[in-house]
This record gives C-alpha cells, sequence and structure tokens, in this order.
C-alpha cells in the first residue's frame, strides 16, 4: 500500500483489529486517515486517562488497547496509566507524536528525549524513522505486548515521516491481535514434581493470581481443584479464577481483605495452614502475601508463572513452572488422568465450611445495617445483590478495592473485577470503566470510587457523556481520604489535612450532562441501583457513607472513635 506514514500506521493497526483508539487526535496524520465507520476515536481529558481507557478495553477484549497523545507534557500524563499496565501485565499501545526528525537537537517546542522517558514504563519504545518502517513496527508492537508477560509499547511517530509518502505493507499478524499469545509450557518434569507434591499433601492451597484470569484458565483451576480436593484462594487480580459459590472457593488473601468484616480471613487461615501451597500466575506482592508473612517457613511452595523473574523472587521454591497457566494445567491434569492420581479431603471441605459461616455471621450484621451515615459494607452488599453474569465491576484503588474484593460477590467464573493492582493509584475506576464499556458494550459495567479518587478524574464525565458510555459510578463519599486519615489517626493517634468540603457529586454529574441522584438512606440503596443501571448513559449515585469506617485491612481493627479528632 501506498500513502502517508500516518495512513500506513493507521491501516496496519485497522488489520489488527483495532477499533478504538483514545487520545486527542496526535498523531495527526494517523487520526485524519481513520476509517471512522471501523475505528472509534475518543477525544479524552487527559492523555493519563486515555491510557487506562486502553487498559479497560484491554481487559474487557482480550484485544490490545491503543491510546495516543502529543509530544512532550502529553507524553509524559500517559505514564501513570502506561506504569499501570506495566505492573498489572496488559497490553497497551501509546502512538506518541514525536517531533520532526529535522528538529533533533534544536530546543524545538516542547521538547523532550520521549525514548527515555517512556522507557521505564513500557516493555519497549519504538521509534518509526522512515514511513517505510511503519507497517513493520506496528507488527512488532502488537508482537511484544502480547507474547510473554504481556504489556505496553510505546511507538514514536515523528510528524515528518507521518506526513511522508511511501510504500508498506499494512497486513497484521493474527497470532498477536489477541492475549496472551504464543502461550508456552512448564517442562514435564516440574509438572511431575507439582503433581507429586500436591497428591502427597495433607493441607494444600491452590493460590489462583491474575495469570490466572488472563490465560483464561478458569476451567482448569476449577478441575485441578475437584479432582484433588484443594481449596482455592485468589489474590486480588485473581479474583474470577473460582466462582464464590463453589464450595472449595476460599476467597481473596492477603492484608487489604483480612481485617474485620474481611472475606480474607477465610483464605489466610487456609494459607497459614498449608504444608502445600500452589501458587498459579501472580508476582506474590507484599499486600496478597500478608507483608510476605504467608506462606509460613516450612510450606512447601510451587510456583507457576509466564515470567522465570517472579519465581522465587519472595519465596524458596521447591518447584518451578515457568509457562503460560491455562495450557500448563492443561498438562497437569492430563497426568494426573494418565497416572490415576486423585485425592479427597473431606476435613478439608469441613474447614473451609465453618471458616465461611465465621466470617458470614461476623459480616451479616453490618451488611444489613441501616446505620446513617450508611456502612459502606451495606452499600457492597446491595451492588452485589444486583450484579450478575453480565457485570463488570470497575474499582478504584485503596479501601475501594479491599470493599469490592471482599464484600462483592464473584457469581461466575471470568474477568468479573478491574482494580488498579499494579500501582494502587486512586484515580483509575472511571477512565477503565468507560474503557471497558466501550471495549464490550454488552456487559453491565459499575464503576465504584472514592470521593477523593473521583476528584482525579471527574472531568472525563464529560467524555462519558459526549459518547453516550452507560455506565454507573457509584462514589463512597465520606467527605475525607479515607485511608490517610486513618492511617495516620493508628500510626500518629491523630491526623491533619484529610477532610474535603461536602460535595454533592450527582450535582457535578449533571453540569457535565450526565445523570445522577445522592443518597443518605441505606433503605434507598436498592432503587437508586436500579434506576442507574436501567438509565441509559452515563449515571451518578453519591452515597454518603460512614467517614470512620475503614476497609477490611488487617491492623484497622482498632482505630477507636476517639482518635478520630482534628
Amino acid at each position: 500500500m501506498k500513502a502517508t506514514g500516518g495512513a500506513l500506521v493507521y491501516e496496519t493497526l485497522k488489520s489488527h483489529g483495532v477499533s478504538c483508539i483514545f487520545g486527542m487526535e496526535d498523531p495527526v496524520h494517523l487520526f485524519h486517515a481513520v476509517d471512522r465507520s471501523f475505528t472509534r476515536i475518543v477525544t479524552v481529558r487527559d492523555e493519563k486517562h486515555a491510557a487506562i481507557m486502553a487498559h479497560g478495553y484491554a481487559q474487557a477484549t482480550g484485544r490490545p488497547g491503543v491510546c495516543a497523545s502529543t509530544f512532550g507534557p502529553g507524553a509524559t500524563n500517559l505514564i501513570t496509566g502506561l506504569l499501570e499496565a506495566q505492573r498489572s501485565s496488559v497490553p497497551v499501545i501509546a502512538l506518541v507524536q514525536d517531533h520532526s526528525l529535522t528538529l533533533k537537537d534544536k530546543h524545538a517546542s516542547s521538547a523532550l528525549d520521549h525514548a527515555t522517558a517512556l522507557a521505564l514504563y513500557t516493555k519497549t519504545v519504538i521509534r518509526i524513522d522512515a514511513a517505510e518502517q511503519a507497517g513493520d513496527a506496528i507488527r512488532k508492537a502488537f508482537r511484544i505486548a502480547t507474547t510473554g508477560r504481556p504489556g505496553p509499547v510505546a511507538v514514536l511517530c515523528p510528524n515528518d515521516v507521518m506526513a511522508a509518502d511511501a510504500e508498506a505493507e499494512t497486513w497484521a499478524d493474527q497470532h498477536y491481535t489477541h492475549f496472551p499469545a504464543n502461550r508456552v509450557r512448564a517442562s514435564r518434569h516440574s509438572i511431575e514434581e507439582a503433581a507429586r507434591l500436591l497428591v502427597s499433601a495433607e493441607r494444600p492451597l491452590l493460590i489462583a493470581g491474575g495469570g490466572c484470569v488472563i490465560s483464561n484458565a478458569q476451567d482448569e483451576v476449577r478441575m485441578l481443584a475437584e479432582l484433588l480436593d484443594i481449596p482455592v484462594a485468589t489474590t486480588m487480580t485473581g479474583r474470577g479464577a473460582i466462582e464464590d459459590a463453589h464450595p472449595l472457593a476460599a476467597g481473596p488473601l492477603g492484608s487489604t481483605t483480612g481485617g474485620r468484616y474481611g472475606r480474607g480471613q477465610i483464605s489466610n487461615a487456609l494459607f497459614s495452614e498449608a504444608d502445600v501451597a500452589f501458587i498459579m500466575g501472580s508476582r506474590t506482592g507484599q499486600i496478597c502475601y500478608s507483608n510476605w508473612t504467608l506462606p509460613k517457613p516450612g510450606t512447601k511452595v510451587i510456583h507457576l508463572d509466564i515470567d522465570p523473574e517472579e519465581i522465587g523472587r519472595n519465596f524458596t521454591t521447591d518447584v518451578a513452572m515457568v509457562g503460560d497457566v491455562r495450557d500448563t494445567l492443561r498438562d497437569l491434569l492430563m497426568l494426573c488422568a494418565d497416572q490415576g492420581l486423585a485425592r479427597t479431603n473431606p476435613v478439608g471441605r469441613q474447614r473451609i465450611e465453618r471458616l465461611r459461616e465465621e466470617w458470614h455471621d461476623e459480616f451479616q450484621p453490618v451488611a444489613r445495617s441501616s446505620q446513617s451515615p450508611i456502612r459502606p459494607e451495606r452499600l457492597l452488599s446491595e451492588i452485589s445483590a444486583q450484579a450478575d453474569k453480565a457485570t463488570l465491576v470497575v474499582t478504584d484503588a485503596s479501601y475501594i478495592t479491599g470493599w469490592a474484593m471482599s464484600h462483592i460477590d464473584v457469581p461466575q467464573p471470568g474477568r468479573f473485577i478491574l482494580s488498579p493492582r499494579g500501582t494502587g493509584g486512586i484515580g483509575w475506576s472511571l477512565p477503565a470503566a468507560i474503557g471497558a464499556k466501550i471495549g464490550d458494550p454488552s456487559r453491565k459495567v459499575v464503576c465504584l470510587t472514592g470521593d477523593g479518587a473521583f476528584g482525579y478524574v471527574f472531568n472525563e464525565l464529560e467524555t462519558a457523556a459526549r459518547y453516550a458510555v452507560d455506565v454507573l459510578v457509584v462514589v463512597f463519599n465520606n467527605g475525607t481520604l479515607g485511608f490517610q486519615r486513618h492511617w495516620e489517626q493508628k500510626l500518629m493517634g491523630t491526623y491533619l489535612e484529610c477532610d474535603f468540603l461536602d460535595i454533592d457529586y450527582s450535582e457535578v454529574a449533571r453540569a457535565l450532562k450526565c445523570r445522577g441522584e445522592r443518597v443518605t438512606d441505606a433503605e434507598e440503596i436498592e432503587a437508586a441501583i436500579a434506576r442507574g443501571l436501567s438509565t441509559g448513559g452515563p449515571y451518578v449515585i453519591d452515597v454518603v457513607i460512614d467517614p470512620n469506617a475503614t476497609a477490611p485491612i488487617v491492623g484497622f481493627e482498632e482505630i477507636l472513635e476517639r482518635d478520630a479528632v482534628h
């Protein structure tokens, strides 16, 4: 095909099935070549949000998300979103308009060494130095983004190169249009060793990380659990590896969900008792592994991950398995079938059932509370009751993550809850929810955010309204930076500048051309959620919650009212 460099870039993107580009219409020659009957352009209010929208789109579709920016500060605005994609293993391709090659080292307006600036936050940075390279550069970007541990790639598009005419091939290698691509399997020896340890264990535990969901290994996780009668705990990004109603589901691990009222009490107890832990698709981060106090010394560890750098990073590993979770578990299941390996453990099932009952008895009174201001547990229970198999819950970081991961039931295996666990940065959920809904309009998308986090991003409500994105936003409005306030109270005995003015974010929503309402009575939550889910376009429910309520974080159980002074 003969065309400008920008048109060659776009045609290669189109051949890869790119149906949406999030950004601000730079690289300009690319945007002016877009076939808008095939690819939707979503103009954002901040390039950071473009990268996050592309992230949400990728998770909802299984395809790399594409974002774009201008040079200089436009490019650096992408960094927060690209960093989250990098840490959470999500393929995002960022198209960055670079200065013309003829302007290098001349102090051009907003000049920046984009390759150096973006290298730390991506798998690689590719610069197109000649228009003839356009097709090859985009194919390379997709190949790198979707293989190994998926992640973001930046493509630099110099303005004069994008304007130049050239001839290049714009076909797509279909192996790299979805992720994960090029699945690899763990060695036969490691599979045999893993089977031996699991079958002989007295108190084994399966730990399903985010890699299980990325790999679409839900069926394999369930079949292994049932074959060997082993409970399944998950990391936060692994929520959805198994449905909560399954008798072997132990819920989310870690310090963020293991405190008072937290479902994580179940899995943390099982983890502390385990003699063998099979970790699948997890980077073994601080929060989910309780500041690395679990597994306890003496627990045998099997670790399966696509990235060999992660295996043995934090724990002594008895069996190292490098490979894709889904296909490696298929091999493990086949080995068990060939060798007649199985295991039953009625005592273990009884243990899970008792732990579930204990948590339920603690949680239900507060989940049914009619207190005013509203208890967040009541709000989460009402959301959970109306979530179904078509729902995608998108949470922000901080308290919202802990509450949602613990208190919303996963109704079926699969991608059900998205959250920014790569970095834990607030101000993520709204743009991610917009990107996810645009990527998969069939999903019922519910965005959960605190008022602190919402302050970072509510400008994108106008974007949601402009493109008629049907997303329900629930603001947990406690008028404060909850985690920071309570952490300061715990650490220092008091807190300083954490409180906000009383803002009704449903009024903000209406000013930005959305619909919404404020809820102050727990008995009105159910009807408000039903209205929000049935109203076309973006809808914001501002719910006034108790500012003294903490997420189920271990160690936050004893923050006393007498300490809540300012």
